[in-house]
């Protein structure tokens, strides 16, 4: 019986580095302070990002300054003010939750209901 490549463990593929580098870990506890904050406004929010853009905005920062991420410009990360906008438009729109609550089926809008 003959086994094939892919069934001994080789991949067809190469793996990719991700797009922005390396996220190195935060060791010493740089960004802590803004960590800690931003996973409590989320837990605050109902983990409703739109509510904490300025703090992941700080943390992003801080790690820029400690030289734990590249120098990005952040408006290429999705800080600006359209997409802040945005942001909040679609936190409003969502009314807390209520699409989960009413078992939420994506893309049932476009197929229909049964």
């Amino acid at each position: 019986q003959q086994m094939s490549a892919t069934s001994m463990g080789s991949r067809g593929s190469q793996a990719r580095p991700p797009e922005k580098g390396s996220f190195p870990l935060d060791r010493d506890q740089k960004c802590l302070e803004f960590k800690s904050k931003f996973i409590k406004c989320l837990k605050d929010n109902n983990n409703g990002h739109a509510a904490c853009r300025d703090l992941s905005l700080e943390y992003l920062r801080c790690r820029q300054q400690h030289s734990l991420m590249d120098p990005t410009p952040l408006s290429s990360l999705g800080f600006t003010e359209a997409a802040k906008k945005s942001a909040q438009a679609a936190a409003s729109n969502n009314q807390d939750g209520v699409k989960n609550r009413e078992e939420f089926v994506a893309g049932m809008h476009i197929k229909g209901r049964p």
